[in-house]
């Protein structure tokens, strides 16, 4: 799939919180499309400052959600479908893994990932309408961008030293040798329940979560990579150790709502994509 849009990277300090800006703006000739964003349990902020978008999860479609303006969504534990149209002019904020939480400071476990969010709703405030009225009066997509970075630098706010345990651990969840919440609660000198409601509440999913969702990950990257649409399928489900075929089937269709079949007929080199820097552990 060629690229409908243009990433921005976050410097020091804001790439504490903020993996990168993605931007799409398409011309007024440009043809209807709908794109797919591979699950990624990412936080997100979107910026629309064109026609409203719509948008669904897994195998939904097209209804009722739609983003008109900004909106909060994540974490994506599904497939994302979105609509372009033509003149669509798009920023997305991506968040790292507490990043979301640092700049909003609400437990990340009370929002489900499958809702379109109001900031302003979220947060009983204006500041994410002002600064959309702000942004969409900026003709140059730079400018844009600067005002973003100088937003959240000014109100992200310091992590919470209760996150720190969790970052450093990531790493054991690429190792399965380890079992990465006991490593964690060894390391930091906590109980496993505690590293566990950590997750929830600091990053939106549970450790079991994270490790079911890398596992996929890596399917679809090792299905990505291959030099051939002939996926030998039992060669897969031995080398990430799922128990059988029907094991397989079930996190196609939980995160992409299809069958294996079916994404590498119908999804696969299409447009379809995945976050970048796809090797990192989350």
């Amino acid at each position: 799939m060629q690229p409908v849009g243009s990433f921005f990277e976050a410097e020091v300090p804001l790439n504490e919180t903020i993996k990168h800006f993605y931007c799409i703006q398409s011309a007024p000739n440009a043809t209807t499309t709908v794109q797919h964003l591979a699950p990624n349990l990412e936080m997100m902020i979107v910026f629309n400052f064109g026609n409203p978008v719509r948008i669904s999860f897994g195998s939904e479609v097209f209804s009722e959600k739609k983003i008109e303006q900004v909106a909060i969504l994540g974490p994506l534990r599904k497939m994302l479908n979105y609509e372009l149209l033509p003149e669509s002019d798009v920023i997305i904020i991506v968040f790292n893994p507490n990043g979301f939480y640092r700049l909003f400071q609400i437990p990340m476990d009370e929002i489900t990932g499958e809702d379109v969010i109001d900031p302003d709703e979220l947060l009983k405030i204006t500041g994410f309408k002002t600064l959309w009225e702000t942004l969409k009066g900026l003709p140059v997509l730079n400018d844009r961008i600067q005002l973003l970075k100088d937003y959240g630098t000014a109100f992200i706010q310091k992590a919470d030293d209760a996150t720190a345990p969790l970052t450093a651990g990531i790493s054991y969840f690429h190792n399965p040798m380890i079992q990465p919440v006991r490593a964690i609660a060894h390391d930091s000198d906590l109980s496993e329940r505690t590293i566990q409601l950590r997750f929830k509440k600091y990053l939106g999913y549970s450790p079991k979560e994270l490790l079911r969702f890398i596992r996929f990950k890596q399917v679809i990257n090792c299905i990505q990579s291959a030099e051939t649409t002939e996926v030998d399928w039992h060669a897969l489900i031995e080398q990430f150790a799922y128990h059988d075929q029907s094991h397989l089937i079930k996190d196609f269709n939980f995160y992409l709502g299809t069958t294996p079949q079916k994404f590498v007929r119908d999804i696969l080199g299409k447009e379809f994509c995945v976050t970048r820097r796809v090797g990192d552990a989350l």
